[in-house]
């Protein structure tokens, strides 16, 4: 009788470990496939791409301190679920770069075989941890849920995130936008109007949001970019200019275009007109 309870007992047990394991299995699956899909979703917070390989690591390891003896079987989950991820994180919000489209098998295979190399190390060190004590497992399990759960929070935040960035952005672009017309407008009025071509002289002037040292280098003849948007001033526009401003990604960084020369008159976008480059009046 005392064996037979020893062997149910020891049944009990391993039938605990086997669920334990499929349990780990299944969400180091799934969290390492959902880590990826914040990068995927359009528009997205252009997050980058180390950060859901640290999580990755940081997910295998704690599955593995969890279950020490079956580590590789964690190594080759977090993989699957990067592969699938990637996958599905493509199919569900193609890029919308077509260049950048045509690239995207070599990026899941290359970006797979980083999942596998840093789980792998993750497993290794990991596995050298025993963790018996029930209070620290349990420490542990929070750790493993609140690290899963991090790739779908981001996917919910990303959404209201990227409205408040855009509206942020839109907002700066239009200060900087009225400050650097005006700087150029002074610029031209006050000086040889040659001057609007030294960025140093049109820093004098300027008044809005602030740009750097080196993009006052380059704002001339280039394009710059502060806080989503990029501008530019072109300076020998048959002996007038034309300033553009932009977002770096639309509907990502902002929703705007402003554009303006030595008219004064504002519009939304610029194009070559053959002769210079011309603003491209706002349809009302």
């Amino acid at each position: 009788m005392a064996n037979l309870r020893l062997d149910l007992l020891s049944g009990s047990a391993v039938d605990a470990n086997v669920r334990k394991d499929i349990s780990l299995f299944v969400l180091t699956v799934a969290a390492s496939g959902l880590f990826w899909w914040p990068l995927y979703i359009q528009p997205n917070l252009d997050f980058p791409r180390w950060i859901p390989l640290v999580l990755i690591a940081l997910l295998t390891g704690l599955a593995t301190a969890l279950s020490r003896k079956h580590w590789p079987r964690f190594v080759f989950a977090s993989t699957i679920g990067t592969f699938v991820g990637l996958l599905g994180g493509n199919a569900i919000w193609p890029n919308p770069d077509g260049i950048a489209a045509s690239y995207e098998p070599l990026v899941v295979l290359v970006t797979t075989v980083e999942a596998t190399f840093t789980s792998l190390v993750a497993g290794l060190v990991a596995r050298k941890v025993s963790v018996q004590n029930a209070e620290r497992q349990r420490t542990l399990w929070l750790r493993l849920l609140c690290c899963a759960a991090l790739g779908p929070l981001a996917l919910v935040l990303t959404p209201p995130l990227v409205t408040s960035r855009v509206a942020r952005n839109d907002r700066l672009a239009a200060e900087r936008f009225t400050a650097l017309k005006d700087s150029v407008e002074r610029t031209a009025a006050e000086s040889d109007p040659s001057r609007i071509c030294d960025g140093q002289t049109l820093k004098e002037h300027y008044s809005g949001p602030p740009f750097s040292e080196k993009d006052w280098h380059f704002i001339s003849g280039n394009y710059v970019k502060e806080d989503g948007y990029v501008f530019g001033i072109y300076c020998h526009e048959q002996g007038g200019y034309t300033i553009d401003a932009f977002p770096a990604r639309e509907r990502a960084d902002g929703t705007r275009r402003f554009c303006t020369d030595e008219s004064r008159r504002v519009g939304c976008g610029m194009t070559w007109n053959l002769s210079r480059y011309a603003c491209i009046p706002c349809s009302k």
